[in-house]
Formats: structure tokens, C-alpha cells, sequence
């Protein structure tokens, strides 16, 4: 499959240190980028991963969380899904194994913590995608995000795992309400938890000129969807595309480290979307847990995100 990508991270206005971290990887036994753009990347049997993690913690500990937590992600979907990638292979593998990889990525960072007093209360978020046979299959933890722009159309499709949000679908707050509230940043799930993390799995159907984004608070807290919308839609390559976007952030305040990855699904191969088609996202086996809001809330290093 055919893309075009582009990646790009800042540490904002304010913040000394970037916890925020990308990754991009073939899947394919070769090292990964973690934080740094490859040369040339294909989708091919074995699907292409990019993720991005928000670390929190203290000192540096931030940084290393969510460096870490893409290794041992990347680390895991290769050994349990690249190389073994067939063409007769099974989306339910592949979901599996992304299930697993996040659940072995925060195992990892609370042992981190565990064994590292100045660790102690490391963790991170993630949102990530693997591109495959005409789908992209996202995992996600917390409140980095990814976008889809189709037809000149922004639609979120992941959805914060925030004290906010929990709120506003309990009828507690009003969607008006969340956006201002003083604890609008806290997140219900990271990795490094002790609790099981509430892996949110979903599959995207892709379409030629489809563009995908997957970013950090620092991005998608500062820039209003709108704004997002008009900037991927004026034709830009994706470089320039990130770059006005990370200027809009900065204008904006830049209050956190600022991440985000962009493909454009550019492959004659893919259907083009027919008119007023609606997404077709699918939520397969996710976790359905219905923990009471607080318990969910009241994690190891109290509620907050970076």
C-alpha cells in the first residue's frame, strides 16, 4: 500500500521536557523510529504500526514511559504478529495480539516503576494503529487521539478515556461544561496502572485520499477540530500539514508537549469513498468493563495527564 507520512513533536511553550513520543515501524523485524522520521515505508503483509504516547511521571520519568511503552509494543506486535503475518491472516489475530501488546506495555512501565523510586508514578498513554489490508486497526489508552478526514469531513474516532467524558455520558456535566472544567485533563486509563488497562480496540475501513492523525492532548487541546479540518484540507503535504499545525498549537498557548503523526492513504488500490458514505468503524472485542467512575478514576498517580 502506498502513503504518504510525516511526523512531528515539540515540547510547547512551557514545558522544559517532551514526554510525548511517536513511533513508526514496518512491522517487519526492522528497528523501529521512535521519534524520528524513516527514509521510506511500505505496508506490506506484515501492516505498518505508528503510535503515539503521552508519558507522565516524575524527573524524567515521563520521558522514558512513553519511549518505553511504544518499544515494548512494537516489540511484541513483532514477534506475535509481523512475523508471522500471512496472507490467510486473521484480523482476530491481529486484534489479539494489539490487545496484548498494550497490556505487556504497561506491565512493563509498572515494573519499571516498581523497581525505579524516581519512577514512581510513570505512565502513559497511547493511541495506536496498525495499517493492513485495507483497514486501519487502532488500540488506544487515554486521551491521545486519531482523526480521520474524508471528504473534506473531520470525524474523531477515538473517544478520551477522561473523567469529563464519564461525566458528560453519566448527564452529569453538559458537553459546554467539560470543555471548561478545571479537571478536564484527567484520564481514566494509562498504561502503568496497576489496574488492568481497558484496552479500546476499533477497525477503520480505509479509502484512497483518506487522511489519518493521531496526536497527543498537546495537539488536539490547543487546535479546535475545526482548525484541524481546514488545515488537512487545503492539500498540503503532510510535513507542511503537521507544521501548521503545531504553529496553530503554539499560537494557541502551547501548554503541553505537542505530537502528532499524519498519513494520506494516497493507493490506487483503495476504493474511493462513494457520496455521503457514513465510517465504518467497529468497535471488535473491546474491553466492556463497567467499573463505578471513581474507581476508575482513582489510579496510582491520582487522575492527571501531562
Amino acid at each position: 500500500m502506498l502513503l504518504q507520512y510525516a511526523a512531528i513533536t515539540h515540547p510547547g511553550k512551557v514545558r522544559k521536557n517532551n514526554e510525548d513520543a511517536y513511533l513508526l515501524s514496518a512491522l517487519d523485524g526492522e528497528e523501529p523510529f521512535i521519534s524520528e522520521l524513516a527514509q521510506s515505508l511500505m505496508v506490506g503483509d506484515h501492516g505498518l504500526l505508528v503510535a503515539v504516547a503521552d508519558g507522565m511521571g516524575g524527573a524524567a520519568a515521563g520521558e522514558v514511559a512513553s519511549r518505553e511503552s511504544l518499544a515494548a509494543v512494537s516489540l511484541f506486535l513483532f514477534r506475535h504478529w509481523g512475523r508471522l503475518a500471512l496472507p490467510g491472516a486473521k484480523e482476530t489475530e491481529l486484534l489479539k495480539a494489539m490487545e496484548s501488546a498494550v497490556e505487556k506495555a504497561s506491565d512493563a512501565l509498572l515494573r519499571y516503576s516498581d523497581e525505579d523510586r524516581t519512577a514512581r508514578g510513570m505512565g502513559s498513554t497511547l493511541t495506536a494503529a496498525v495499517i493492513w489490508n485495507g483497514f486501519a486497526y487502532l488500540a488506544q489508552i487515554g486521551d491521545s487521539r486519531a482523526y480521520l478526514l474524508r471528504q473534506g469531513i473531520l470525524h474523531q474516532v477515538t473517544v478520551d478515556q477522561t473523567l469529563m467524558n464519564d461525566l458528560v455520558a453519566q448527564g452529569t456535566l453538559t458537553l459546554e461544561q467539560a470543555q471548561t472544567h478545571p479537571q478536564r485533563n484527567m484520564i481514566t486509563q494509562a498504561l502503568g496502572s496497576r489496574q488492568p488497562p481497558q484496552v479500546v480496540l476499533s477497525r477503520l475501513t480505509l479509502h484512497r485520499e483518506d487522511q489519518l492523525l493521531l496526536c497527543s492532548d498537546g495537539l488536539h487541546g490547543e487546535v479546535a477540530d475545526s482548525s484541524i479540518q481546514n488545515v488537512l484540507n487545503q492539500g498540503l503535504n503532510p510535513q507542511r500539514s503537521l507544521e501548521l499545525l503545531l504553529d496553530e498549537a503554539l499560537a494557541c498557548g502551547g501548554r503541553d508537549n505537542i505530537t502528532g503523526v499524519l498519513l494520506t492513504l494516497d493507493d490506487p488500490t483503495l476504493l474511493m469513498p462513494t457520496a455521503g458514505e457514513a465510517l465504518d468503524l467497529v468497535h471488535p472485542g473491546s474491553h466492556t468493563h463497567t467499573r463505578g467512575i471513581w474507581g476508575r478514576f482513582l489510579r496510582f498517580f491520582g487522575g492527571g495527564a501531562s
